[in-house]
């Protein structure tokens, strides 16, 4: 079998190639167990004429991963870092979940994780800008307690520069392990109630409010946003983000996740964790891993 080191790869396909760990191709392969766009880039980059078509599909996304890790580090390797380096190595599932694309205000946060606080991690790759670094750091202290950027070795400096003392730095290392550059603080006296109960589904903010008041206001459907938001905001400030933390975590299925980490490859943490509530993509997910890369693959691209 080819060495993922040998093979090469025009870099104006790396790109598409990256594309492989996003939701249009993984989807599409676990609901159909078949994906033209994977057939088509990787017939037109040329990359089925350097592999061994008899690999598995847990052997062909490992290697895969491998490659983009050293040749095109885009936000999928970053966030999938996070998922085996910090979440699965230094956390426990039993208390830990890790939330992404969670909305804060006109952001979105790439990673998130939950345990006795609340920690988001804003991925600056090596072919992001910081244009909206500002004001995606200042969207996030008004949620999260501790905000973290984590970038290349290359992008430190500049980022110093540019971050807020308590904002902690971590580095992707060539190795694909995270290296802490610089600690984030406690920035829990810079929440907003106000906006983190916007980031709150109306089930959620239901239960938080009726967990606290042993109740939920007794409105026209009109008016029960305007009312919740408004006990919310009374609750003291601690004891509203824990509650709001131990809510958020019911995002991630705990038991599911517990069952199905161990036979996922580590190439696909991050995929894993954002299907995490649906059982049936996971077992479908797991049951793709043994299949042979040729199966998965159209026939006139081969």
């Amino acid at each position: 079998m080819q060495s993922i080191n040998k093979i090469k790869i025009d870099p104006k396909y790396l790109p598409f190639i990256g594309r492989l760990f996003t939701p249009l191709v993984l989807d599409s392969l676990v609901q159909k167990r078949y994906s033209g766009y994977l057939s088509e880039v990787c017939a037109n980059s040329g990359l089925f004429k350097q592999i061994s078509m008899a690999m598995t599909v847990h052997q062909f996304f490992d290697r895969i991963y491998k490659y983009l890790l050293h040749n095109y580090r885009n936000e999928y390797i970053y966030k999938n870092a996070i998922a085996n380096r910090i979440l699965l190595e230094k956390h426990s599932l039993n208390a830990s979940r890790m939330l992404t694309e969670f909305r804060v205000g006109q952001c979105k946060a790439d990673a998130v994780i939950l345990n006795g606080t609340s920690t988001v991690y804003e991925i600056k790759s090596e072919y992001d800008t910081f244009a909206r670094l500002e004001n995606q750091v200042k969207a996030y202290m008004a949620v999260f307690e501790h905000i973290n950027v984590i970038t290349s070795a290359s992008q430190v400096v500049k980022l110093k520069s540019l971050l807020p003392f308590n904002v902690g730095i971590l580095v992707l290392t060539n190795k694909g392990t995270i290296e802490p550059i610089r600690e984030s603080k406690s920035n829990i006296k810079n929440i907003k109630l106000e906006i983190l109960f916007d980031s709150l589904r109306k089930t959620e903010y239901l239960k938080v409010i009726k967990d606290f008041y042993d109740t939920v206001p007794n409105v026209p459907n009109t008016q029960i946003y305007r009312e919740c938001k408004n006990l919310y905001g009374k609750i003291p400030l601690k004891v509203a983000c824990k509650s709001t933390i131990d809510i958020l975590k019911n995002r991630s299925n705990h038991n599911l996740l517990y069952e199905f980490t161990g036979k996922v490859p580590t190439s696909l943490s991050a995929y894993a964790m954002s299907i995490s509530t649906e059982k049936e993509k996971m077992q479908a997910l797991i049951s793709l891993f043994d299949l042979r890369i040729n199966t998965i693959l159209a026939p006139n691209l081969l």
